[in-house]
């Protein structure tokens, strides 16, 4: 009868722990979101080894600022901010300009699968989300998966962009996206244009990188 009253006495406070863990990791979640951080990806030059290039903003496309066809934008610096919509999507976002430090959502073209990057009324009816962060942290996710981003060569832009690619379309050089029809060392069956899949790596503004701040169940938990 002691041994049962105990356990009856000791059900509150499991309770209350558990409440404040929970708590805890909804706060972790919340600061994990806030931070800010920079795009960058890997990617090969000249058919070389790869290099690190950041991503930045410009006329409504989120570019890679590739050392061999440089970009003039506005490098991607931003944080996570939840989407106004009825499925509360967790969106990204990001600053388009030094001053003012307007804020810009940045998305998903449903008809090219371009990334891009505007104010609310330009998203309407493409991807806004769900964005995350890979387990390890260290990537950018959408929809879940870290692994569906391509860099693609719009010759006639002269730029490398991020077209994110859940169906193999862009791979497979079934997308429209223009600029000439060579072929390049990376193109497979007879795509006409150069990619390669790359990751979005989240460089944090701070240096502190978000699997450190401490989950739930420790250091390096992803609690997402």
């Amino acid at each position: 009868m002691v041994i049962g009253l105990l356990t009856i006495t000791a059900i509150p406070t499991t309770i209350g722990v558990c409440e404040a863990l929970s708590a805890q990791k909804k706060a972790n979640n919340a600061q994990k979101e806030k931070a800010k951080f920079h795009i960058t990806v890997s990617i090969p030059v000249g058919g070389g080894r790869s290099v690190e290039c950041f991503c930045v903003l410009g006329a409504g496309v989120l570019w890679i600022d590739h050392p061999e066809a440089p970009v003039p934008g506005h490098k991607f610096s931003g944080y996570y901010f939840t989407y106004p919509s009825d499925e509360q999507h967790l969106g990204l976002v990001s600053t388009i300009a030094e001053d003012p430090p307007m804020l810009n959502w940045i998305y998903v073209d449903k008809d090219s699968h371009l990334l891009r990057h505007g104010g609310r009324s330009a998203t309407l009816g493409h991807v806004i989300g769900p964005w995350g962060w890979s387990d390890d942290e260290r990537h950018v996710t959408l929809q879940g998966r870290d692994d569906h981003f391509v860099a693609v060569e719009l010759k006639e832009y002269g730029r490398w962009a991020l077209f994110h690619d859940p169906d193999g379309r862009v791979r497979r050089g079934e997308m429209s996206l223009g600029g000439g029809d060579d072929d390049g060392s990376t193109a497979e069956g007879g795509c006409p244009y150069r990619w390669h899949p790359v990751k979005l790596y989240r460089k944090m503004v701070f240096g502190m990188e978000s699997r450190y701040v401490k989950g739930e169940k420790g250091e390096g938990e992803n609690s997402k």
